[in-house]
């Protein structure tokens, strides 16, 4: 069976720096391919933009990308979403399934619901963001793991977002087929 990547998010917009780390925790580790899973109704993430408008931004992003792939599993704006369910429904061995996380989320597992359960579905890829450092990844996070190399980057939707009202965006955010999506469909 195929290695499989899962990165999984809100991708309130997805960005440059969720490409980067999958095509990188590709070439690292060997991955078949990566599937993007935006997150239906985050329960720790307040979002005003849609399940449906998150799930397109997040295909033009990888869209022409034959090793990336677009899952609707967690579609439900209904119910949140849990990452131990969608990896248990993904139903992938463990052993050649590797979860891909940013540092910043990786420390923050412990508050994830029956995050006890995780080490028992995936194993765990983590690329740092650039004022983490793997002393603190150690400490915070309770789960084996490996770091997915490269430059640090420095990107969040959360900042994108903040950027975007300010009219502060540089070209290397966000594609520009996003920002026409965004622009397009009068997002944030």
């Amino acid at each position: 069976m195929k290695a499989l990547g899962v990165l999984g998010g809100t991708f309130d917009p997805p960005h440059n720096a969720h490409y980067e780390i999958a095509e990188r925790a590709i070439e690292q580790y060997n991955l078949e391919k990566v599937v993007f899973i935006p997150s239906g109704t985050p329960w720790q993430k307040d979002t005003t933009t849609s399940f449906e408008d998150r799930y397109k931004m997040t295909n033009l992003l990888i869209q022409d990308n034959n090793l990336f792939e677009l899952s609707d599993i967690e579609k439900s704006e209904e119910d949140p979403s849990y990452t131990f369910e969608t990896l248990r429904k993904l139903g992938h061995p463990k052993e050649r399934l590797y979860f891909i996380l940013g540092s910043d989320i990786a420390m923050n597992i412990k508050t994830w619901k029956n995050y006890e359960q995780l080490a028992d579905l995936t194993n765990f890829l983590i690329a740092l963001r650039r004022e983490d450092k793997t002393e603190m990844l150690n400490e915070d996070f309770p789960f084996d793991y490996e770091l997915i190399h490269g430059e640090k980057l420095d990107l969040s939707s959360s900042g994108l977002r903040k950027k975007l009202k300010e009219n502060e965006l540089n070209e290397n955010d966000l594609p520009d087929k996003i920002l026409n999506y965004i622009n397009e469909n009068n997002l944030y």
